[in-house]
């Protein structure tokens, strides 16, 4: 579904207006405490420089310390322009404003993971603006072909899957039902979306995690079975910028 932007003002207002017109004032001010800002990303034209993208090489100088699973170096599954995602969130925006956000898992993926105990197959690093390279590093590992994303502003909002690990949600979910399929007209579910909810329903969410990223298949990723990746973190852990304890989660088909 292509992303559009709706209303006068933001993607958010006609998302406002639509949840006040259908519901009480209580049940109203419920839901919209629900709708978390997002980027979702639409693929952009092979070649073009969006400053995001699944895949590529990281501008980023040679001295680069390209993380490892047990000896063999990580597949880089997308990179993010902090200058370009963190305007569009406001503030909801906690991470770096400037640099890179580099997304790493496992290449063959089959790293065991934990939601509880830790995940040593996914790796989050930040790579600040004054370490980044006019040019992608010639003599780093062998990459995902680049695949440009275009971001946009996009309003999220729950989904019958999110009832069972916030309480919240599970209110607000049952507030909407009356009215989803209207709602979703305005808050489209991308291929691609950086926080707000998650959009799948069949992918295990870790308790007291949010969506940090989400990714789908596409045409260059080479993952097999598996339709799509996400990265989890703790509220406290984006409030303080900590991408150490990140966890990933996958679906397969």
């Amino acid at each position: 579904m292509e992303l559009q932007e709706h209303g006068s003002g933001s993607p958010y207002s006609a998302v406002d207006e639509l949840i006040r017109t259908r519901l009480d004032s209580a049940a109203a001010d419920l839901l919209t405490g629900l709708v978390r800002p997002s980027v979702g990303f639409v693929v952009g034209t092979v070649g073009r420089e969006t400053g995001c993208s699944i895949g590529g090489r990281p501008r980023s100088t040679d001295e680069f310390d390209w993380p490892c699973y047990r000896g063999r170096p990580m597949v880089l599954l997308a990179q993010l322009d902090c200058s370009r995602v963190g305007p569009l969130l406001g503030k909801e925006w906690m991470l770096p404003g400037d640099g890179h956000l580099l997304f790493f898992h496992d290449d063959e993926f089959v790293a065991e993971f934990s939601f509880d105990l830790g995940d040593d197959g996914c790796r989050v690093v930040h790579v600040p603006a004054e370490h980044l390279g006019h040019q992608p590093g010639d003599n780093l590992t062998d990459a995902v072909p680049a695949l440009p994303l275009e971001p946009l502003a996009l309003p999220s909002v729950p989904t019958l899957a999110d009832r069972e690990v916030d309480p919240a949600a599970d209110r607000g979910v049952i507030a909407m039902l009356d009215f989803y399929e209207a709602l979703s007209t305005r808050c489209p579910a991308p291929r691609h979306r950086l926080l707000g909810w998650c959009d799948s329903t069949d992918t295990p969410r870790p308790k007291g995690h949010r969506p940090l990223l989400q990714l789908e298949a596409e045409a260059v990723n080479n993952w097999g079975e598996i339709v799509n990746i996400s990265f989890w973190i703790r509220d406290e852990d984006l409030r303080a910028g900590n991408l150490g304890r990140v966890r990933r989660s996958y679906e397969v088909a």
